[in-house]
C-alpha cells in the first residue's frame, strides 16, 4: 500500500515527537504520579507511560502497524499494540526490579552495573518477545529472527537511554554534591573567622584601666603591680587562643574568669568580692571560650564601678539532668525593664548562636536575687581530659 508523502511527513514528525517526549518522561521519572502511594503501582505507570511513548515512536515508523491495520482496523491494531506493550513493560521492567535488588550490584562500578541492568533488560525482552510470538502465531515461531532483533534494538535501546539518564543524573548530584561542599567549607570559615574575631574581643575600656592601674601600682607597691602584670599576661594569652579551639572546660573558664576578678580586686582592693562554687561534675564538660568572662565584668561594671559601693559577686556551675546551669549573681542595681546587651555581653550571644544555636537559653533576672542565668541544653564532655 502506497503511502502518500505528506502523511509520511506527518508520520516522521509524530515519531520524532513521541521520541523525545519518552526521553523527558524518563528525565523526570522519579516525578512522575506522585500522587499515588503505592511505590511499586507507581513506577510501574511511570515506565509504562514511557514504554508506550516509545512504542508509538517506533512502530509508526515500521510497515507492521499498517499492516495489522489493514487487517484488523486501526483502533484494533493499535489496541493489540498498547496491550503487547503493556505486557512487555511489566515483564521487562519488573525483571529489572528484582535483579536491581541484589546487594553486590550496589558495590559494582558505574559502567559494569549499567551494563548487568543492560543484558537484564535485553534478555527479559527477548524471552516476553519470543513469548508472545508463540502465542500469537498459533503455537509456533513466525519470522522469528525478525522479532528476535526488534526486540534486541528496543530493549538495547532502552537500557542505553536508562543508562544515559542514570549518567546525567550522577553527574548532576556530583557537581551539586560539589558546591554543598564548597559552600559548607566557606560557611565554616566564616564561623571560624568570627569566633576568633570574638574571642580576641577583649574590652578596650578595661584594658586601659587596668593599665593605668598597673603604672599607678608600680610606683606605690610592685608587688601588686607585678601580681597584676602577671593576671594580665595570663588572661591575654588565654584570649590568644593558641590552640584554636572554640571550646574550653568549665575549669579553664573559671580559671580564667577568676584570673579577670582577681585584677579587678587589686583595683579595687576591699570595694570588690566575689565567690565561686563549680560543681566537681560539671567541670570537664565544655563551653565556648571566653564566655564567662564578659558576664562577670558586666556584673563588676554596672555593680562596683557604677554605684562605687561594695559589690558581692557569686559565680555559680551546676548539672541539671541533661542541662547545665551558670548563675552569676550580684548585689548591684537592678537590671533595668529594656535592657539593651552591652560590648561584652553581646559577644556572648554570638557565641552562643554560632555554637549552641536553639540550645540556650540567657535570663536577666531581678528577684528574688539579682543575677544571669544562662542554660545550656546540650551537654559536651571534654573527653580527652577524662
Amino acid at each position: 500500500m502506497q503511502i502518500p508523502f505528506w502523511i509520511q511527513i506527518i508520520i516522521i514528525g509524530g515519531s520524532a515527537i513521541m521520541l523525545t517526549l519518552a526521553i523527558y518522561l524518563m528525565s523526570v521519572f522519579n516525578r512522575l504520579f506522585t500522587g499515588i502511594p503505592n511505590q511499586w503501582l507507581r513506577k510501574n505507570l511511570a515506565v509504562l507511560l514511557v514504554a508506550i511513548c516509545f512504542m508509538f515512536s517506533l512502530t509508526a515508523i515500521s510497515s507492521e502497524l499498517f499492516v495489522e491495520a489493514a487487517q484488523k482496523g486501526w483502533a484494533n491494531a493499535a489496541l493489540f499494540q498498547v496491550l503487547n506493550t503493556i505486557l512487555i513493560t511489566f515483564f521487562v521492567y519488573n525483571s529489572f526490579l528484582l535483579v536491581n535488588r541484589i546487594k553486590s550490584l550496589k558495590q559494582l562500578s558505574f559502567v559494569r552495573y549499567h551494563a548487568v541492568i543492560i543484558l537484564t533488560i535485553i534478555v527479559s525482552a527477548l524471552i516476553i518477545y519470543t513469548g508472545i510470538n508463540y502465542f500469537e502465531n498459533g503455537m509456533k515461531f513466525v519470522k522469528l529472527k525478525a522479532t528476535l532483533l526488534f526486540s534486541f534494538y528496543n530493549a538495547a535501546t532502552a537500557g542505553l537511554i536508562y543508562a544515559s539518564v542514570s549518567y546525567v543524573e550522577l553527574d548532576r548530584k556530583r557537581k551539586l554534591n560539589e558546591k554543598e561542599l564548597e559552600v559548607t567549607r566557606l560557611m565554616a570559615l566564616k564561623t571560624k573567622a568570627e569566633l576568633d574575631a570574638l574571642h580576641s574581643k577583649v574590652n578596650p575600656h578595661f584594658l586601659y584601666n587596668a593599665l593605668n592601674s598597673i603604672a599607678d601600682l608600680s610606683v606605690t607597691d610592685g608587688k601588686k603591680a607585678r601580681r597584676m602584670t602577671i593576671a594580665l599576661a595570663d588572661l591575654f594569652r588565654y584570649s590568644i587562643n593558641y590552640s584554636q579551639n572554640n571550646f574550653s572546660s568549665v575549669n579553664d573558664e573559671v580559671a580564667m574568669t577568676e584570673v579577670y576578678l582577681q585584677i579587678e580586686k587589686i583595683r579595687f582592693e576591699d570595694q570588690l568580692n566575689y565567690t565561686v562554687a563549680v560543681e566537681p561534675e560539671a567541670g570537664h564538660y565544655l563551653l565556648p571560650r571566653f564566655l564567662l568572662q564578659p558576664l562577670v565584668e558586666n556584673a563588676v561594671k554596672h555593680g562596683l564601678k557604677a554605684t562605687g559601693l561594695m559589690t558581692e559577686i557569686h559565680l555559680s556551675v551546676n548539672i541539671q539532668g541533661e542541662q547545665m546551669q551558670i548563675s552569676i549573681a550580684d548585689n548591684g542595681p537592678a537590671f533595668p525593664d529594656e535592657l539593651t546587651p552591652g560590648y561584652g555581653v553581646k559577644s556572648v550571644y554570638d557565641k552562643m548562636d554560632l555554637l549552641f544555636p536553639g540550645l540556650y537559653e540567657i535570663r536577666f533576672i531581678n528577684q528574688p536575687e539579682k543575677q544571669v542565668v544562662l542554660t545550656l541544653n546540650k551537654l559536651i564532655k571534654n573527653e580527652p581530659v577524662i
